[in-house]
């Protein structure tokens, strides 16, 4: 049976938020090009707002087995809501110089468990077009935020880099031009994060035609130039944590 499923998942971005139309996120922007190409027939989206990388990983493990067998390309997009998990308790200590508490050190190592986890139930799928994203930074005034950003995407890397699955970088992309690109941007710093009814951390319809131009860019890539590359056969002895993580 030829594989035609399109399988995007991941947390709020994912599934659209940010974006002012369901058409207008950057899943249905993908799934159009990738049926351009006839690549795939059809999308399947795993995503809901709130979603951690834990989660995420119970959530795909439950998926049905014989799906796994039509899937041909498959975006993995998470993380933001870890990232707010993380960002109350440095928001709560930036006006002091302690170091940072057990409960984010607890939350990283947690990160980086499912992290490795998913994207290894993800390379034993051997989807064929399987693309991770790593997160962008939505308070690039707040240094904790890049702390943790950074932190956080060296994990994703690493995991990715040990199951061999291409690394689509929206920190760059959306670096100098947040004001642009995410939702209700307003000072980039921890006092966004204090508005109780919108924080400023989901891309905008700009954002996620972005997000999707890097994705459908790192796509084409792989058509083009197919390397052949097999999964390393050692783990990293450890995941590097930077900052305050």
């Amino acid at each position: 049976m030829t594989r035609n499923i399109y399988l995007a998942i991941g947390d709020g971005i994912t599934a659209g938020q940010g974006a002012s139309h369901p058409n207008l996120g950057f899943v249905q922007h993908v799934s159009k090009y990738l049926q351009d190409q006839s690549l795939t027939q059809r999308t399947v989206m795993i995503a809901f707002p709130g979603l951690t990388a834990k989660r995420l990983f119970q959530v795909v493990s439950t998926l049905r087995p014989n799906l796994w067998d039509d899937v041909n390309a498959i975006t993995i997009c998470f993380g933001s809501a870890d990232l707010l998990r993380l960002l109350r308790p440095a928001v709560r200590r930036m006006n002091t110089h302690a170091r940072p508490p057990r409960s984010i050190l607890k939350l990283a190592d947690e990160f980086g468990y499912h992290t490795d986890q998913l994207f290894r139930l993800i390379r034993e799928k051997d989807v064929p077009y399987a693309f991770v994203t790593t997160l962008y930074n939505p308070l690039p005034a707040f240094a904790s935020a890049g702390d943790l950003v950074e932190g956080m995407n060296n994990i994703i890397c690493d995991c990715a880099d040990y199951y061999k699955l291409p690394v689509v970088d929206l920190e760059k992309g959306f670096a100098n031009n947040e004001a642009f690109l995410i939702d209700g941007y307003r000072t980039g710093s921890a006092l966004d994060l204090m508005n109780p009814l919108r924080k400023p951390v989901l891309p905008n319809n700009a954002g996620h035609k972005l997000i999707a131009h890097l994705i459908t860019q790192k796509i084409h890539l792989r058509l083009t130039r197919r390397p052949n590359r097999k999964a390393g056969l050692s783990r990293p002895r450890k995941l590097r944590r930077r900052g305050t993580m």
